[in-house]
């Protein structure tokens, strides 16, 4: 009897031996390994994070990369637009539309005058600019016209400076243009 008494109570204390190990597990191990757990989770939702910050960060220099690009398209293009003949040329073409316009859509242009070639601004370019000075009068609807279809002309120029006043002969358009051409014409283009 007293041998199923011993194997009762080995049986009994292994049983609160495990019992014990277990619970040391339980207090000890179980919390590191939930520790380490929450660490990994951490360390993985931070690392996306920086990944979707990184993408958007990527989108972004992409999309500027991309308006860099058209801009200097537009840029190139506009410039392969412009005329290379002499400032005269420029002024004749800029004139001979302007009086036409006016024409057309019954304006009555006072003066014109005419600034001299300018690279004032284009430093580091062979770009030139001539001031172009205007008073046009007739019907405030006529004047709108008149600029629209003067913008849509292909005309190598930007607006200025522009005022518009009531007169006694009607609605009066003061305008200053800057057009534009390439400074190496043909008789420079032969040189090279």
């Amino acid at each position: 009897m007293s041998s199923p008494l011993r194997a009762s109570r080995l049986r009994l204390a292994l049983g609160a031996l495990g019992l014990i190990l277990g619970l040391g597990v339980a207090f000890f191990l179980l919390p590191d390994a939930s520790q380490q757990l929450a660490q990994k989770l951490k360390a993985k939702q931070e690392a996306e994070r920086n990944r979707n910050q990184q993408v958007q960060q990527l989108q972004e220099l992409q999309q500027l990369a991309d308006r860099i690009r058209r801009g200097r398209d537009t840029l190139e293009n506009l410039e392969a637009r412009l005329p290379r003949g002499s400032a005269g040329e420029l002024q004749w073409s800029l004139s001979k539309t302007l009086h036409e316009l006016a024409k057309k859509h019954g304006l009555r242009l006072l003066t014109v005058k005419y600034g001299l070639p300018s690279r004032e601004g284009t430093r580091g370019s062979d770009l030139e600019a001539v001031d172009v000075e205007f008073v046009a009068v007739g019907v405030y609807a006529s004047h709108k016209a008149f600029m629209l279809e003067l913008e849509g002309s292909g005309l190598p120029f930007a607006v200025r400076d522009g005022r518009l006043e009531e007169s006694p002969e009607g609605a009066r358009l003061d305008i200053v243009l800057r057009a534009f051409r390439k400074a190496g014409g043909p008789e420079r283009e032969e040189e090279a």
